[in-house]
């Protein structure tokens, strides 16, 4: 293999095509290859992999799951026994103990919770460039993790998670990547297409009005949605907790894809106990939706609703809501 060979493996929102494009724009040649995933879907991603003729592996914008972590960590042991070197650069909330465990293993981990994960690359990522542009990276951090964030500083923060939706193909990423990796903030190509996206997202609301379920548990106001094929989880997490005041807003898809948003409430401790993760405002996991659920789910879709309900209680009850109410 050539020197400097390496592989990308990175989410699949725009935190993850950001973390790519700017690792890729620091390393300035690109990777043989750049593999997309959602955390509970790495260790597929691994073993897909195997052990390629590269000099590094390179993770970003994955969150350790505790459900799949034992074989996350076979296929690490693996990759490092080989002499390929292994980054990983996160965001999310790890354990102390699962990021010493990938340290003993010879993994250079950088976890830093102050940014998003492109924010993490800019911070800790090798620089082998040979020129570049500090306005860029700074511009291009601000505005991928005002969205990514749920804070909204900066101007670009909507239009970035626009421009990278869950439903997007991978093609549409790798081509966003592309073009962010040459140091390019924006293109007149991304402006036309946030422009057809909002008209459909006003659409979009309009049926979101009458498509969600309201639930108090415990004395806290759940609203819980179905995701959208037009408008990002966040978006409709915004629209839904703003319409309702609902302490937590939960977007269900029809696979089961959780998405947790709150400014009250910790709801990383209600992803985690549905073996998932995140922030502590902005959260996920994946569902294994029951068949009998899966099926009704055909005809009607507040079937998934009521299960993501059904959930969250559980998960509630367990913690203790005192427990993650947020000062």
């Amino acid at each position: 293999m050539s020197g400097g060979d390496y592989i990308v493996v990175t989410h699949t929102d725009i935190d993850g095509v950001g973390s790519a494009s700017l690792y890729i724009y620091l390393q300035e040649t690109p990777p043989k290859r750049i593999v997309f995933s959602e955390p509970y879907t790495l260790d597929k991603a691994l073993n897909k992999i195997g052990i390629p003729s590269v000099d590094k592996i390179a993770i970003m914008d994955l969150g350790m799951n505790p459900r799949i972590m034992d074989r996350i960590i076979r296929y690490i042991e693996k990759i490092s026994s080989s002499g390929i070197a292994i980054e990983w650069y996160d965001h999310h909330v790890w354990d102390n103990e699962w990021i010493e465990t990938l340290r003993k293993l010879g993994v250079k981990a950088f976890i830093d919770r102050s940014t998003c994960a492109t924010g993490v690359i800019a911070k800790y990522a090798p620089r082998k460039r040979s020129v570049i542009d500090e306005s860029f990276i700074e511009e291009f951090v601000a505005g991928v993790c005002a969205g990514d964030l749920w804070r909204f500083d900066h101007w670009r923060g909507p239009w970035y998670l626009r421009l990278v939706r869950r439903r997007d193909s991978h093609r549409w990423r790798l081509h966003v990547i592309e073009v962010l990796s040459r140091g390019v903030l924006w293109s007149d190509e991304f402006t036309d297409v946030i422009v057809r996206r909002l008209e459909k997202e006003l659409l979009e609301f309009k049926r979101l009005s009458n498509s969600y379920i309201i639930r108090e548990i415990n004395g806290v106001r759940v609203t819980i949605a179905p995701s959208s094929d037009s408008v990002d989880n966040s978006f409709v997490a915004a629209y839904i907790m703003g319409r309702t005041d609902a302490d937590i807003a939960a977007i269900i898809s029809r696979d089961g894809k959780l998405s947790l948003r709150s400014r009250r409430i910790n709801v990383r401790e209600i992803a985690k106990r549905l073996g998932g993760g995140g922030h502590v405002r902005a959260a996920g996991a994946k569902l294994k939706l029951p068949l009998i659920t899966r099926l009704k789910a055909l005809f009607n879709q507040y079937s998934v609703l009521e299960y993501a309900s059904k959930k969250i209680y559980e998960s509630l009850l367990e913690i203790g809501i005192d427990n993650i109410r947020l000062t």
